[in-house]
């Protein structure tokens, strides 16, 4: 009987993984391949470097990528313009959506306009190189255009392009309705011609079989092509949001937020995806791990690491209070910076044990800022299971970062469960049930997914703060609340 493989590219920002799991979900191989330039050569280089080759046998694949990168393509696939990052901006195009009557309608479809997304950058585009837009044929997320890449033959025209739901969201998908689709008042207002754009379908869909000539120099050649998801929401079901009131945090140099829904609700706290199994995901991104790391490096001239040894060795309740910036979340206000409280400097007191102090009082101010969206949560909705922690970083929540673990345990009050970082395996769970690998969705994630077990809370920590909790987020309020006076001040 010949082997099944279950394949997963994870495509990020300067790097190419690919991984092969088998059916009993252990990871059987695993290559990557770096890549300095961001242009569609380089990524094609990378992919090559990065081939694997499996024993003759069923492969199935699919792939992840970043989220709002736009790769315009001629009808060949062969790129008009190099790929256009997430991080990139139009400004000045962005600017001028959010006048037009249309974007005040945004908000109800859960449509994001920003200087990053999508359209503003589509916009760009047509404005600055007229002539060369006229050539795009497709406009598509680094993870159609990958998939599509190994599907069609070489000198094949591209017809009848498809992209998964998660990756069509920031370009433009209305996720309310029945069926995801484009919303087409925003493309009309624009001129913008919805024939440049694939049809949605849902993540896991077949495509086809694997005939390019890449796919034969990556050793995929004939393998089952399937659709992908978004790098945050292969991350989301990697980490255990999987079916209704699952909830995972990725604790990164962002802390993102994934709670598994039936529905969308208002909260402006929260953006939702369609999930891509069933209903919806709200969620929430901040930074946080970047902040403390930038704090530890530029201030205290010392390592993250390092940093939280320090604060390992500082008592419980006499860190000062630091309120992370609510730039992003929850408040959006642009002008909220990361304040810190309470500090008194202590003529006692050695230089490592200040550090100490200050340090701590990042990591418990982080802890405290991620459990306002557990309350939101348990509000806002009708249940909230286990929340599945993966932490960030090259550590893999080794030495200090386990102490922050059970920081953020202690004072969360939830049953934590530590989850092995798996982005490609949670991608190729609506893969394997649409090729009929696994009977169920849970038979699908408890096989491919890997759990470190429970994280377990120190009660002492926890009684400390759990007053501290509602006061935290009071407090919050109020700095943000006088951040805007002061605003309001200086603009008047």
């Amino acid at each position: 009987m010949s082997e099944t493989h279950l394949i997963g590219i994870d495509m990020e920002i300067q790097e190419f993984r690919i991984t092969a799991y088998d059916r009993s979900g252990n990871k059987v191989l695993g290559s990557k391949a770096e890549f300095d330039q961001y242009s569609i050569d380089d990524w094609v280089r990378a992919l090559r470097d990065a081939s694997v080759f499996l024993p003759k046998g069923r492969n199935i694949v699919t792939a992840v990528g970043t989220s709002g990168t736009i790769v315009p393509v001629d009808k060949y696939g062969t790129p008009v313009f190099e790929p256009q990052w997430y991080f990139e901006t139009a400004p000045e195009q962005a600017t001028r959506l959010r006048k037009l009557e249309i974007a005040n309608d945004l908000p109800n479809r859960r449509l994001l306009l920003s200087a990053s997304s999508p359209i503003p950058k589509i916009l760009a585009l047509r404005e600055q190189n007229p002539d060369r837009f006229e050539e795009i044929e497709w406009i598509l997320s680094p993870t159609t255009w990958l998939l599509y890449r190994l599907h069609m033959q070489n000198g094949e025209r591209w017809r009848d392009i498809e992209t998964d739901w998660n990756n069509a969201l920031k370009f433009g998908a209305d996720i309310s309705t029945t069926s995801p689709q484009w919303y087409e008042p925003v493309f009309d207002t624009l001129d913008l011609s919805l024939d440049i754009l694939p049809e949605i379908t849902a993540p896991g869909s077949w495509i086809g079989h694997a005939e390019s000539q890449l796919a034969s120099e990556m050793g995929l050649r004939d393998a089952e092509i399937y659709h992908g998801l978004t790098d945050g929401n292969a991350s989301a079901l990697a980490a255990g949001s999987i079916q209704s009131g699952d909830c995972s945090i990725i604790c990164g140099t962002s802390s993102v937020i994934k709670y598994a829904s039936q529905e969308i609700d208002a909260d402006n706290s929260l953006y939702f995806h369609r999930h891509p199994i069933q209903g919806y995901l709200a969620s929430a991104a901040f930074d946080t791990g970047y902040i403390l790391r930038w704090f530890c490096e530029n201030v205290l001239d010392t390592s993250l690491s390092s940093g939280l040894k320090l604060a390992q060795s500082t008592n419980a309740g006499d860190e000062p209070r630091v309120f992370i910036q609510g730039d992003r979340s929850p408040f959006f206000n642009p002008d909220v910076g990361t304040t810190i409280l309470d500090f008194w400097p202590e003529d006692k007191e050695s230089p490592e044990e200040t550090r100490g102090r200050l340090v701590r009082g990042f990591a418990t101010g982080i802890a405290l800022s991620e459990n306002t969206y557990f309350d939101l949560l348990e509000n806002q909705f009708d249940n909230l299971n286990t929340v599945h922690l993966i932490s960030g970083g090259k550590s893999r929540g080794q030495g200090p970062f386990t102490w922050w673990n059970t920081l953020r345990a202690s004072i969360w009050e939830q049953e934590v469960i530590k989850m092995e970082p798996r982005t490609s395996a949670g991608a190729l769970i609506p893969t394997a049930l649409e090729a009929s690998i696994y009977p169920d969705v849970k038979k699908a994630s408890d096989t491919l997914l890997h759990s470190h077990g429970p994280i377990p809370a120190d009660e002492s920590i926890h009684s400390l703060y759990e007053e501290e909790r509602t006061e935290f987020k009071e407090n919050w309020e109020t700095i943000n609340h006088l951040y805007k006076m002061i605003r309001d001040r200086r603009d008047s």
